[in-house]
């Protein structure tokens, strides 16, 4: 075999010396093969792995931060500028009678008609006849002149009960109003042609008897306008007129809360009732009556008339006299029913065409917001506006914010995703 040359020996890796190891030339160990080293793999890189794990990463937050504008809300909390107020004597108003000027404090007149009644037990007892009496309108569309009937004339009700008037009348003519017959009316007396209950009636309509057959007829009658009592016969029962007149201030107390409950529910939506704006008006006295009961009814009929106020212009007028600076900005007074209303003079529904009273009790007037316009002003705007943008709305006196998400640096765009909560 020939002998290798240097020329034939092929390079070998260089291999750290590990210590007390000594280099030999390698021409003088030329038949020494190369040191064999165990390969040992180096460590793995993971740097691609890694990368797809923060790939992966930003794509999730990137995805959760793309959801997260999907459920954007702002939600504004206002408390409302509020200032409380005492009233006295002092601090008077005035309304006129159904105004249609502005900035006019107005009222209006509702009346009402009722009666009541309660029973006593009867103190006296005695055989007695009498005849119902009442009050009946005539009716002339016979004539265009007026026409008149004698004492005692007879009126007949379709069941046939009969009565005369009691004294002679003349009633006026017929008019026309655009073609249509207006007749003549006068308001007679009339008693029962017989004595005892049978004969008392609530309404009726009446006819002549005595002009059965003539053109007349159906042209001249009559028609209740009081019920037609008293009447009775045999054995009745009745009270001292002292027991009746003692029962008086009991009818009108219970009259006059039964009057007050009705009105209060007939009140027109955008009025108040205050008791102290009332006029109540009843007999002065009750007449002691006959029944053929032992326990005697008592009666008592009035009228409750009120001055019911429109509240709008009462909310604007007392803001206005109690309010520094008021400037019309829309304001409620909640609980303003509650107050004591207090007349300046007597109330005179027949002639009043004004009204001037005073309150007695305290009430908070509170400034009104305007959620939608408030969406409005916030839409799209910075969160770093807010407190500039609420403070010139004139009724808000404390706003808080909260924004989701907490990064969010803007209100959304959409008005629907803010929400306006008014404590």
């Amino acid at each position: 075999m020939a002998r290798n040359s240097l020329h034939d020996i092929k390079p070998t890796r260089r291999i750290p010396l590990k210590k007390d190891e000594v280099v030999v030339p390698v021409h003088t160990v030329r038949h020494i093969p190369p040191r064999e080293i165990p390969f040992e793999p180096g460590e793995q890189k993971h740097s691609s792995r890694y990368g797809l794990w923060y790939l992966a990463a930003i794509l999730v937050i990137g995805f959760f931060f793309s959801i997260s504008f999907l459920f954007e809300h702002a939600t504004v909390t206002i408390t409302p500028k509020s200032l409380p107020v005492v009233f006295d004597s002092t601090d008077t108003f005035t309304a006129q009678k159904d105004s249609s000027a502005s900035d006019t404090l107005v009222y209006t007149v509702m009346s009402l008609n009722g009666t009541e009644s309660m029973k006593l037990p009867g103190t006296e007892s005695k055989a007695q006849s009498s005849y119902a009496t009442g009050t009946v309108i005539l009716y002339n569309a016979f004539t265009t002149t007026p026409y008149k009937l004698v004492n005692n004339t007879r009126l007949s009700s379709p069941d046939g009960r009969i009565y005369h008037i009691n004294s002679a009348v003349t009633i006026p003519g017929y008019t026309k109003a655009n073609g249509v017959v207006v007749p003549g009316s006068i308001a007679v007396p009339v008693t029962a042609a017989i004595a005892g209950e049978a004969a008392n009636l609530d309404t009726s309509d009446f006819t002549l008897p005595g002009f059965a057959g003539k053109p007349q007829f159906n042209k001249v009658y009559g028609r209740t306008k009081t019920p037609i009592s008293g009447g009775l016969s045999g054995t009745v029962y009745t009270i001292s007129q002292d027991a009746a007149n003692a029962a008086l201030g009991t009818l009108q107390a219970k009259l006059k809360a039964s009057l007050i409950a009705k009105e209060k529910v007939q009140v027109p939506d955008g009025y108040i009732f205050y008791d102290g704006a009332t006029i109540f008006k009843t007999d002065d006295s009750v007449q002691a009556p006959n029944s053929k009961e032992k326990d005697v009814p008592l009666a008592l009929s009035g009228t409750l008339t009120v001055y019911l106020l429109k509240e709008d212009t009462l909310v604007s007028a007392i803001a206005q006299k109690m309010v520094s600076q008021y400037n019309n900005e829309p304001v409620t007074i909640p609980g303003l029913s509650n107050l004591t209303l207090l007349p300046s003079g007597s109330i005179d529904p027949q002639n009043d065409t004004s009204f001037t009273f005073s309150f007695s009790g305290s009430a908070n007037i509170i400034w009104s917001i305007d959620s939608s316009m408030i969406k409005t002003l916030l839409v799209g705007k910075k969160k770093t506006d807010f407190q500039s943008i609420l403070g010139t709305i004139v009724g808000v006196d404390r706003a808080e914010l909260i924004v989701k998400p907490f990064w969010k640096r803007s209100f959304p765009e959409d008005s629907a995703r803010i929400e306006v909560v008014v404590k």
